[in-house]
C-alpha cells in the first residue's frame, strides 16, 4: 500500500507540475457564476411564463447580498424552470456591464439554471463507498487509480492539446502512462501486470491507427460538434481538430481495452498458478478461450455506449424520415461510426496480443525459475 500512495503522490506532483507549464493564459472574465437560493418566488402580472424572484447570492463578490429579478420560466430550447421557495441555484454575476447592458452601471445577476453540484458530490461519494466496501483494498486501489486517471487527463492532456501540442501523440503517452500506473496499482507488481499492460497499449494504438486511417478516407474536419465549433470560432483556439478526434477513440476504447487486458492476463496466471507445467500454447490458448467469452460483451459494450449518447440524434432522423444516404454521409455519424468501430477492433486485437505477451512472459518465467506470480498463503 506504501508504494501505491507513492505512486499516487508522484502522479499527482507530475500534474501539476505539468499543468502549471502547460496553462493557457486567458483574459480574466468580467463575469462569474456563483450560488443563490431563492427566497420568494410570485408569478408577475398574470403572466404564467414570468417569474418575480428574490435571490440570495451564497457565494463570489455579491455573497450575501438580495436582488430581484424577472425569471423566464420557458425557454428557447422548449424546457421549462419554475421555481419555488428554498430552491438552491446558479446566478450569472456580472460586475462592470456595459451600458447598453445596463444603463444604470448597477452590477447584472440572472438566474442560469438549477445547482446540481451537490447530489453530483453525494452520489460519487455513494459511488466510492459502494467500490471500496464490495472490493476492499482492490476496490480502494481501484479509486485511487481512476482519480489518477482522471488527473492525468484533465491536468495533463487538455492542457497539452491546448497548447498546440499534438493530441494523438499526448494521448498515446498518456493511455501508456495510465495503463502501466494502474496496472501497477491494481494488479501489483508482476508478470500479469506487466502483460496486461503491454497488450493495453497496443490495443489502444491500433485502435488509433485504424481510426486515423479510416478517417482519411473519410474527409473528416472535427468540427461536427457544436463544442468544436465554439473552440475554433468563438475562443479561437489552435487545436488540431482531427487529431482530437481521433484522440476521442483512443480515450473512450480505453478503459474497455484495460478491462480485456486485465481478464486475460489473470486468466493465463491463474493457469499458470494451478498448471505451473503448462506449455506456451496452453497459456496461450486459454487466454484466447478467456478473450473470446469476453470480446461479444465488451463489444456491446462500446457500441452501446455510443449508440446510447446519440439516441436524441437516432430519434431525430428517424421521426424526420429522412435518407439513409443523407445520413450515412453525415461527418457526425460518420464520426460516431468511426468512434464506435475503430475501439471495438482495438479491444479484439488486445485478445491475442495480450494472451501471446502473457503466455510468453509466463512460459518463460517457469523456464527460468522466476517467480510470475504472488503466492497464496493459507490462512490458519
Amino acid at each position: 500500500m506504501k508504494k501505491t500512495l507513492a505512486i499516487f503522490f508522484a502522479v499527482i506532483s507530475l500534474c501539476f507540475v505539468l499543468r502549471a507549464d502547460a496553462a493557457v493564459k486567458y483574459e480574466t472574465s468580467k463575469f462569474s457564476y456563483e450560488k443563490g437560493r431563492i427566497i420568494s418566488a410570485v408569478y408577475a402580472d398574470d403572466n404564467l411564463y414570468t417569474q418575480r424572484v428574490s435571490i440570495k447570492v451564497l457565494s463570489g463578490k455579491f455573497k450575501g447580498r438580495t436582488v430581484s429579478v424577472n425569471h423566464m420560466t420557458s425557454s428557447m430550447a422548449g424546457g421549462s424552470m419554475v421555481l419555488k421557495e428554498g430552491d438552491n441555484i446558479i446566478v450569472y454575476a456580472e460586475e462592470n456591464p456595459t451600458k447598453a447592458e445596463s444603463p444604470d452601471g448597477s452590477p447584472i445577476i440572472q438566474v442560469d439554471g438549477f445547482q446540481r453540484d451537490t447530489p453530483l458530490i453525494w452520489l460519487a461519494i455513494l459511488f466510492a463507498s459502494v467500490l471500496v466496501l464490495t472490493g476492499g483494498l482492490k476496490g480502494l486501489k481501484s479509486l485511487i487509480s481512476l482519480i489518477l486517471t482522471i488527473a492525468l487527463i484533465f491536468f495533463v492532456l487538455i492542457p497539452l492539446t491546448l497548447r498546440g501540442i499534438n493530441p494523438i501523440l499526448v494521448t498515446c503517452f498518456i493511455s501508456a502512462v495510465i495503463a502501466a500506473v494502474v496496472f501497477r496499482i491494481v494488479g501489483g507488481n508482476n508478470l500479469k501486470s506487466l502483460s496486461g499492460a503491454i497488450g493495453t497499449v497496443l490495443g489502444v494504438t491500433a485502435a488509433g491507427l485504424i481510426a486515423v486511417y479510416a478517417g482519411s478516407f473519410m474527409n473528416l474536419t472535427g468540427l461536427s460538434s457544436e463544442e468544436s465549433l465554439m473552440l475554433m470560432y468563438s475562443l479561437k483556439l489552435k487545436i488540431d481538430f482531427v487529431g482530437l478526434l481521433f484522440s476521442g477513440v483512443i480515450i473512450g476504447a480505453l478503459g474497455a481495452v484495460m478491462d480485456v487486458g486485465m481478464s486475460i492476463a489473470s486468466a493465463i496466471e491463474e493457469v499458470r498458478r494451478v498448471r505451473p507445467g503448462s506449455s506456451f500454447l496452453q497459456l496461450f490458448n486459454s487466454g484466447m478461450n478467456v478473450g473470446k467469452d469476453v470480446m461479444g460483451t465488451m463489444s456491446n459494450t462500446l457500441i452501446l455506449a455510443y449508440v446510447g449518447a446519440s439516441l436524441p440524434l437516432i430519434i431525430l432522423f428517424i421521426s424526420s424520415e429522412m435518407s439513409f444516404v443523407k445520413i450515412a454521409n453525415m461527418e457526425l455519424i460518420a464520426e460516431e461510426v468511426l468512434r464506435a468501430l475503430s475501439g471495438s477492433i482495438g479491444l479484439i486485437l488486445c485478445i491475442p496480443i495480450t494472451a501471446f505477451i502473457s503466455a510468453l512472459l509466463f512460459f518463460l518465467s517457469k523456464k527460468k525459475g522466476v517467480p510470475s506470480y504472488e503466492p497464496q498463503t493459507k490462512k490458519v
